[in-house]
């Protein structure tokens, strides 16, 4: 399977899974169908200073006025959406809590929740709690923002600037008993083994690594459900609206993305991405440039 896509001259060129191309001198002979736009919203849709800029949101509209299904996909709880992201903002659909949710924008519908068992979350933080590894326990969507919390670091910028975030929503973890059904379980630590180890103990859930959002410095590896992921949740979407995933434009700057740019028929990573993950797709221009904007005029919709 190939897709084709403008580059605003007399020739498509046509991309293969393997990463070869060939060119095609006829404009005509085979055009990319974009039914939908996939696009992650920290480092991303959303530049640093945490906005959208007027160029990207103006796309957004475009793609509405084409019948272009827009979906953001992100790992924010739907609660930290709902800080950054008006209420008439120009989309469709919000997978949010990276895939534990999905919610259609227009009616603020939420009909898609995924989230762990109580049983399973006490084994989870008695194994974190036994390797003192700091996490976090985030309560069943809607309330993701609200969570259980254990600390072992005198330092961890990151879970300080969370628990001031969100001091009027958290709780110290005592005791297992506390613990109700989750939709994730988020450990922070800035060791890069914690990481490997993490993926080792907890194989039979799903584990997804992000990038700090807030030094880009510290790990956060999300445990979830099994088969919970950006990319699960898109393929659900998909399917309920009949839309083909071939004919899908995905855009976004983190592992946590990787799940839902694999099954896209078009991804795109953005400048600032990490650097392994800049090497796995077609780079496009950073946050900050308006890379909305930039990939659909690439791939001649506007």
């Amino acid at each position: 399977m190939f897709f084709s896509y403008s580059l605003f001259r007399n020739v498509n060129i046509v991309k293969y899974r393997n990463n070869k191309s060939v060119v095609l001198k006829n404009k005509d002979e085979l055009e990319m169908n974009i039914e939908a736009v996939v696009i992650d919203l920290d480092g991303t849709l959303l530049n640093s200073n945490r906005t959208t800029s007027k160029t990207d949101i103006e796309t957004l509209h475009y793609l509405g006025e084409k019948k272009v299904c827009r979906i953001i996909a992100t790992g924010r709880s739907y609660y930290a959406c709902m800080q950054v992201l008006p209420s008439d903002f120009p989309i469709d659909f919000l997978i949010f809590s990276a895939g534990a949710g999905i919610m259609n924008y227009k009616t603020k519908e939420i009909f898609y929740v995924k989230y762990i068992e109580a049983n399973d979350v006490k084994i989870i933080v008695k194994r974190l709690w036994e390797l003192e590894i700091d996490f976090q326990v985030r309560l069943k969507v809607p309330n993701g923002h609200k969570y259980y919390y254990k600390r072992f670091l005198e330092i961890n910028p990151d879970f300080d600037f969370l628990n001031n975030a969100y001091k009027p929503h958290i709780k110290l973890l005592k005791k297992l008993s506390q613990l109700p059904d989750a939709t994730r379980v988020i450990a922070i630590s800035p060791e890069k083994e914690n990481v490997e180890l993490i993926f080792e103990e907890f194989k039979m859930f799903s584990v997804i690594k992000a990038t700090s959002p807030v030094n880009n410095s510290s790990h956060w590896i999300e445990i979830f459900q099994k088969n919970v992921n950006k990319g699960s949740a898109l393929s659900f979407l998909t399917e309920k609206l009949k839309l083909n995933l071939e004919n899908i434009c995905g855009l976004g700057n983190d592992y946590n993305d990787i799940d839902f740019l694999n099954i896209t028929g078009k991804s795109f990573m953005v400048e600032n991405a990490p650097e392994d993950l800049k090497k796995m797709y077609e780079l496009t221009v950073s946050n900050d440039e308006n890379p909305l904007s930039k990939v659909i005029k690439t791939i001649s919709i506007i």
